[in-house]
Formats: C-alpha cells, sequence, structure tokens
C-alpha cells in the first residue's frame, strides 16, 4: 500500500494541483517573511488548497479577503507586450505584464491583468492575446473573471498564486492559528470524501492498519470499524462517531495536521516535501473510489 513521496514536476503550477483553497490570513500591507519578493510589499493572502491541503499564497484580484472565505486560485503568469513607439510600428518597447488566468468551462484560458493598468496597456494587451489560434482570452476586468469562475461552480473571489506553495515555516502565525479551522472547514464540508477513507483503508503491513494512524484507534476500535464496514459500508461521520466515541472530524484534522506540521513516519493525506518517505496518498484514491461508485450507481 505505501509508496515513496513523488516528485512534483518542474513545470506543474500549484493552480494546477489546486483549483480552491481556504484563507488563512490576509496581510493587507505585504508578508516580510514571504519567500516570493513581490508578496512582501503587497497586499497577500495565505491559504490551504482544498483538494490536496497544499499551503499556498498570493495576491486576491479585487476585492479583500478574509480568513476562511473560499477562493478560486488563478494561475501568475507573465506576458511580454510590445508597445508602439511610432505610428509605423517600426520601433517598439517590450514590456512585461502580470495576468490572472483560469480555464473556463469552455476549456479556454481566461486573463486579466492582476493590477490596473491604463486604457492604452488594456488595449495593446488585447490585440496581444487577440490570435484566433490562441486558447487565452483577455478580460479587461476582475469581475469578469470571477464571472467565469462562477460559470464553472467556483467560488467568485479569486486569489492569483504563483508557481510554487509555500511552506509550513513560511506562513503567518495568524495563519497558523486559523489552521486547524480550515482544515476541519475542508474535511466537514467534503463528508463524503473523507467518509471513504473508513471504508476503503487498508493495512500498511502486518502490524499496522492506516486507520491505526488516527489518534485514538486501537486495535479493539480498529475491529470494530472493520467488521462494521465489512456488514455495510459507511454513510455518514455519525456513524463512524458511534464506533469511534469520537468526532471522525477531530481525529482527520489532528492527522492532517501533524502532516502539514510534522514529520510523521507515515503520510497518509499530505504529500511530503521530503523524498523517500511513505506516502500512501489516500486521497487520490478516495476520489477514485467515489468516481467508480458513482458511475456504478448511474448505471
Amino acid at each position: 500500500m505505501g509508496q515513496r513521496a513523488p516528485q512534483r514536476k518542474e513545470s506543474e503550477h500549484v493552480a494546477a494541483v489546486e483549483i480552491e483553497a481556504v484563507i488563512l490570513d490576509y496581510m493587507e500591507t505585504g508578508y516580510y517573511m514571504d519567500p516570493h519578493p513581490w508578496h512582501k510589499e503587497k497586499p497577500v493572502a495565505q491559504a490551504i488548497g482544498v483538494r490536496k491541503f497544499t499551503l499556498l499564497d498570493g495576491i486576491p484580484l479585487g476585492n479583500k479577503v478574509e480568513p476562511l472565505d473560499v477562493v478560486t486560485l488563478a494561475r501568475e503568469t507573465v506576458k511580454t507586450i510590445n508597445e508602439p513607439l511610432d505610428p509605423t510600428g517600426k520601433r517598439f518597447r517590450p514590456f512585461d505584464v502580470s495576468l490572472a488566468c483560469i480555464p473556463g468551462a469552455d476549456k479556454k484560458i481566461y486573463c486579466t491583468t492582476v493590477n490596473p493598468v491604463s486604457q492604452r496597456i488594456s488595449d495593446l494587451i488585447d490585440i496581444s492575446l487577440s490570435d484566433p489560434s490562441s486558447s487565452l482570452v483577455y478580460l479587461r476586468s476582475p469581475s469578469d473573471l470571477s464571472k467565469v469562475a462562477k460559470e464553472r461552480g467556483l467560488s467568485e473571489k479569486i486569489l492569483v498564486v504563483p508557481r510554487t506553495p509555500i511552506s509550513y515555516k513560511d506562513i503567518s502565525e495568524i495563519a497558523k492559528r486559523n489552521l486547524q479551522e480550515a482544515v476541519r472547514f475542508i474535511i466537514k464540508s467534503n463528508e463524503k470524501l473523507f467518509i471513504e477513507f473508513f471504508n476503503i483503508a487498508e493495512p500498511i503491513n502486518i502490524r499496522l492498519h492506516s486507520i491505526e494512524l488516527l489518534k485514538g484507534v486501537g486495535k479493539k476500535t480498529l475491529k470494530t470499524l472493520l467488521e462494521t464496514r465489512e456488514r455495510k459500508k459507511f454513510s455518514s461521520f455519525d456513524e463512524i462517531k458511534k464506533i469511534l466515541k469520537v468526532d471522525p472530524i477531530d481525529i482527520l484534522s489532528d492527522k492532517i495536521l501533524e502532516e502539514i506540521t510534522n514529520q510523521p513516519k507515515y503520510y497518509l493525506f499530505v504529500e511530503p516535501k521530503e523524498p523517500n518517505v511513505p506516502y500512501l496518498n489516500y486521497l487520490d484514491t478516495m476520489r477514485r473510489s467515489l468516481y467508480q461508485k458513482q458511475n456504478k450507481a448511474e448505471k
């Protein structure tokens, strides 16, 4: 069952791993300890991804965000634009512009500027991105990008994130204090997904079961859980709580926090940053199991 921690591809953007995130902290004047230098003097938010519990930071697009807000993640992309310096267009000045981009429901990539620009610059960006063969679509207003997110059933609040995530040591003290509540919120909002862990979890070896990595679960409780799910799969946290005698959200969040903040021997849910660490990657396994159940139910 166990596997070593995979190495994230260098080209893989954090917004390709996470689609939405929960805000942990918002710092209007930037964060001096931010690992991304351009975030040290700008409004910046720190967040945790909903899909893989990735810690990340970014620039809120348009509206201010608050802790525990759910936001849609946009890729921070830099495009070089050529500004004509004479009417003939023979002389021009190249300059870089930061864009926030998210895929739309129609599979096109919709982008708007991260920072306000003049009408002239906006026109130049529009011309530069108007190639019919390109999948990029330029939107002049951040509110238009929010509409694209809403059409996909995502949050209208946008957080523009750079390619690389951050680590626990990079987040603020306020973010650390909000971390457990954010993790609990994610688990509670995805109850069916996390119930699936108790339905499919397997032994790690002949002595240790994956469920035993949860705080307070001993051999006797494990035996009852396995016997119960053998008769009928769990369908609610309440069913699991009757056996555990504690809230499943509590022990799941404790384990996820341990994996984010410490270096446990086994990682059930959060991908470790260190190579060659036993990583069981249950989040993907749980999603596949749910997907298979849904397909089976539809047939």
